[in-house]
């Protein structure tokens, strides 16, 4: 983090008169950070796709922890503690608050605010969004079953799709481009042979973009953000027909209120979750819908709280059936979560740390929450507490109705922060925990396969945990090894293998540890109680977006490599390329494909023999023939 991010938050602050804390400022900030351990890497995106989401995030993280220094609330909090401190446990549904009217409803939200700047819902408005491999892995490796003769997204869950930039039917490939104005482009595809046939643009209406895209059968589905001036951000869900590919045609409108976090598509319905940060708002902060042309708010009986939260805004989850019928019944809100999400094909949980004024003492938490649902409709199910903050949606996985979540207590002040494995049950009351593994490192990679987790930590080595689930009631750690760099992102590669994508590292001329480029391992995990590294390939001055999304990996299980874009950021300016990998006898292999000094590329797909990439910017679709 640079000294002049906090100047653009600190000039943002200053345009609408908010003073922020003295604690809030950069070198304060930066001393908070990096002075506890001079060891910890950031890694930060470069591409414009991300910094719209990073701003938005510092920001209101910046918000968060104003409002928890500038007044007290009366919202408190009432908790079973359970024996073992590391988890609080809310039993059944009495962790969460329920409302009769709006007014309750806007009195808890003014008793969220920080007191000393409140000024109705409108005080920080201008921040804008910123075997045992068999069944059982089918539903929790969306990897292992990609084998079609053209690229799926690389999923979390095999039957539930995510959103990206960019797919393809086998005929078509779609894009979403970056830029101050989002669009989509279809070209048809033929034996690497690619034109350009339609282009949809970003509805103009709220000065609309598009953030993300499914295809479902003949229907393509768009979702995005509308921007508002600035104010209001809303989440739109545009769903056309594809039938003629040149000429998509609208079919159906939905807006929710709040920022586009993320989605899922099963069975027929996309479940759309929004943040709305009600500090951004000059208006009611209620939550609504429009599923046409007019917006109507949320039935206060879909509105709820976690108790105790110490955060004005919402997580908005709408499901949205691709028959185009939605309504504001199908769409629910709660107060206090959302910034990871894990859904399989019965069960949708949301996963957010919990700011408070404990927050650098007690490692932090995450408040979880747990919806089931059937086509349209929605349930709130159950919450939960947990020591620690999760790393990513990977973090959490659900099994036999159990669901399991590993986290990192931050130590601020030592460094040694603590590492939990926890598993609950249906109702989120804990079952057993692994604590204290790796002690002064944290999590960066997590993966379930079956009975059994693969955790990656890292301080200034890369060890692989694995974690024995299969007797619930009793987890354990049965082997680990250790490599240098650390892998961001777990893959199987098959039964034997796990290929770790990440980043090397090296000694800085301070004695700490910095990333130095793009990374691959090849893990043996036959033996669960002595994994093995087979083979390691290292791309000096390299980044990739895979090292930071997942979905930035393509995988063609026919052809049996992985594929993921890259370049190189040399003195002589970037190359972009495409790193092909394939595991042959216990050994990488990797091929790259120069793409020359194109505009930055962030995915590439396949379809039959061949490999393309969509140039952000330009437009250019590169081919290659790979086999």
């Amino acid at each position: 983090m640079k000294n002049n991010d906090f100047d653009f938050i600190a000039s943002a602050f200053e345009e609408e008169n908010i003073k922020a804390p003295e604690s809030l400022s950069a070198e304060n900030v930066i001393k908070k950070f990096d002075s506890k351990n001079v060891n910890n890497i950031v890694k930060i995106k470069s591409n414009k796709r991300g910094l719209r989401v990073a701003v938005a995030a510092v920001a209101c993280f910046a918000v968060v922890i104003t409002s928890l220094t500038a007044g007290s609330r009366t919202f408190k909090r009432k908790v079973i503690e359970t024996d073992n401190p590391a988890v609080t446990e809310i039993q059944e549904l009495d962790g969460i608050v329920r409302f009769e009217s709006y007014d309750e409803v806007r009195k808890t939200l003014k008793d969220m605010m920080p007191k000393d700047n409140y000024n109705g819902f409108g005080v920080f408005k201008n921040f804008e969004k910123g075997a045992e491999l068999a069944a059982t892995e089918e539903a929790a490796d969306g990897a292992l079953t990609n084998s079609a003769s053209f690229g799926k997204t690389n999923t979390q869950v095999a039957s539930v799709d995510e959103a990206d930039i960019i797919k393809t039917d086998g005929k078509y490939i779609y894009y979403l481009s970056d830029g101050d104005d989002t669009e989509i482009r279809i070209y048809s595809a033929d034996n690497g042979n690619t034109k350009l046939v339609s282009t949809l643009k970003a509805p103009k209406k709220d000065d609309s973009l598009f953030d993300e895209m499914y295809l479902s059968g003949d229907k393509l589905v768009t979702i995005g953000y509308c921007r508002n001036n600035g104010e209001n951000p809303k989440t739109f869900v545009n769903i056309y027909s594809i039938k003629n590919a040149e000429k998509p045609e609208l079919l159906s409108e939905y807006t929710q209120s709040g920022s586009y976090s993320t989605s899922r598509l099963y069975d027929g319905c996309v479940y759309v979750i929004s943040n709305q940060y009600c500090y951004q708002y000059k208006k009611d902060c209620i939550p609504y819908v429009c599923c046409g042309d007019v917006e109507e708010q949320l039935p206060v009986e879909n509105i709820c709280a976690v108790e105790g939260s110490t955060r004005p805004s919402y997580a908005v989850i709408g499901a949205v059936s691709l028959d185009g019928k939605s309504k504001k019944q199908d769409t629910k809100a709660i107060l206090g979560v959302s910034e990871n999400v894990y859904c399989n094909e019965k069960n949708l949980y949301l996963a957010g740390t919990e700011y408070n004024e404990n927050y650098y003492t007690d490692g932090g938490k995450t408040q979880l929450i747990k919806y089931s649902f059937n086509k349209t409709k929605v349930e709130l199910k159950a919450s939960a507490t947990v020591k620690g903050t999760v790393n990513d949606q990977f973090s959490l996985d659900e099994k036999d109705g159990n669901l399991r979540i590993a986290t990192t207590a931050r130590d601020w002040d030592n460094g040694k922060d603590k590492n939990y494995l926890f598993i609950l049950d249906e109702n989120l009351n804990k079952i057993s925990e692994v604590t204290g593994f790796a002690r002064g490192e944290h999590i960066e990679a997590v993966r379930y396969i079956g009975d059994t987790a693969y955790v990656i930590t890292f301080e200034q080595t890369d060890p692989l945990f694995i974690i024995n689930l299969s007797d619930p009631k009793k987890p354990e750690i049965t082997g680990e090894v250790k490599i240098d760099g650390f892998s961001s992102s777990l893959t199987p590669v098959d039964e034997n293998t796990l290929l770790g994508i990440g980043y090397s590292t090296k000694e800085n001329e301070f004695g700490g540890i910095q990333t130095n480029g793009l990374k691959f391992v090849l893990f043996d995990i036959s033996n669960k109680n002595n994994p093995k590294v087979l083979s390691e390939k290292e791309l000096d001055d390299c980044e990739s977006p895979v090292q930071s999304d997942h979905k930035a990996l393509c995988i063609n299980r026919d052809k049996g490599y992985f594929a993921v874009p890259f370049y190189n950021y040399g003195d002589d300016g970037a190359d972009n390329s495409i790193a092909v990998i394939r595991a042959n006898n216990g050994k990488l292999e990797t091929t790259e494909l120069d793409c020359g000094k194109t505009d930055y590329i962030e995915r590439c797909t396949y379809i039959g023999d061949y490999l393309y990439a969509v140039c952000n910017e330009s437009g250019e679709v590169l081919s290659f023939n790979v086999k």
